[in-house]
């Protein structure tokens, strides 16, 4: 019980954030907003404000704001559909936005108290390929496979997409030592203890500084978007399985095994490890929200995009249509995806 109490209260947040980044800009933009909604299905309660009804539904995996006139046409000068393009997109825009700000806020917050990994290398392990080519403590790692290297987290995500895609081929890596920049050609080397394939290297750690922390976090943020990215990627290209998409079930427990293996520890360790998966929540929830499939920001945005350019809107009906039948999909998403859930739950590894 407790587990899903803290669950539903990290899912909560995570939605309400996400929500209130439509919310302020409609409000803003002087557009009626007639519901704000955490979740989706049958009411559980609400309260009714001056213009807006604000409500909670039985599934907490979603919420929406409902403005007026957002898939119709509304003669009301206050209507979504007659307030100016750009500020539909950027009504759209705000709710991804405000998912990653709030996980730039907190991986902040853990950064500055608990330290984060630099991209400057502490220490590197003898007999491992980092080593042995030649890069040693205080080296600064400024780029991986061509790309840009800030953080720590973006070292472990460009080593974890090289070692799947190119496996045995070496891995180029650019470091910066006493103001000029070397060029090392690494082949990772896997090994037994970790079963990973390694390069041998760790990370210097900072914390107490917020200037550091700040640019820790945002650039952190950044890779777990590009994650978040590639995954779908993967996903849509069959490389990864459909078995392995997570429902709101999957993420009740995961929440709660991390806050159960956290608080064993003590109160902040707890705290800690849902802080950590409230934002890697958010910075997902965010990501899914601008694919462009129907009923989810992404096809809004698609459908603004084009009145931008062509200069008048698409069919309200139509868009209507396609975002019923996107969402309609989208609670058979859901449905498959908690019935996988609960299998996994039931009968682990199979």
């Amino acid at each position: 019980m407790v587990n899903l109490l803290i669950a539903l209260i990290v899912l909560t947040i995570v939605i309400l954030i996400h929500e209130f980044g439509h919310f302020i800009v409609c409000k803003l933009s002087g557009v009626i907003v007639q519901e704000f909604a955490i979740g989706f299905g049958p009411k559980i309660f609400s309260i009714k404000g001056k213009e807006t009804e604000y409500s909670v539904r039985a599934f907490l995996i979603g919420g929406y704001v409902r403005p007026l006139g957002e898939d119709q046409e509304v003669d009301h000068p206050r209507a979504l559909n007659n307030a100016k393009v750009h500020k539909r997109i950027l009504m759209v825009l705000m709710g991804p936005v405000m998912n990653f700000v709030l996980a730039i806020v907190i991986m902040m917050g853990i950064a500055y108290f608990v330290g984060f990994g630099t991209n400057t290398i502490d220490k590197t392990e003898p007999n491992f390929p980092a080593h042995i080519a030649g890069i040693r403590p205080g080296d600064r790692i400024v780029e991986m496979d061509g790309n840009k290297v800030f953080v720590w987290d973006q070292v472990s995500f460009y080593l974890a997409v090289h070692n799947m895609l190119y496996k045995d081929k070496p891995l180029e890596v650019k470091i910066q030592r006493d103001g000029k920049e070397y060029k090392f050609y690494i082949t990772p080397k896997y090994d037994p203890n970790t079963k990973r394939r390694l390069i041998g290297i760790s990370p210097r750690i900072s914390k107490k500084n917020l200037v550091d922390s700040l640019y820790y976090s945002i650039f952190a943020t950044y890779a777990e978007i590009k994650e978040t990215i590639y995954g779908v990627v993967l996903m849509l290209s069959g490389k990864v399985s459909g078995s392995e998409i997570m429902g709101p079930v999957g993420i009740v427990k995961t929440i709660g095994q991390a806050a159960n293996a956290g608080f064993k520890q003590n109160f902040v360790s707890g705290l800690l490890n849902i802080l950590w998966l409230m934002q890697l929540i958010s910075v997902n929830l965010g990501v899914i929200n601008l694919i462009p499939f129907p009923a989810l920001d992404g096809s809004r945005l698609v459908f603004y995009l084009y009145e931008a350019i062509a200069g008048k809107p698409f069919n309200r009906e139509k868009e209507a249509l396609i975002h019923t039948i996107g969402f309609v999909l989208l609670l058979l998403l859901l449905v498959i995806v908690t019935f996988n859930d609960i299998k996994n739950i039931i009968m682990p590894g199979r």
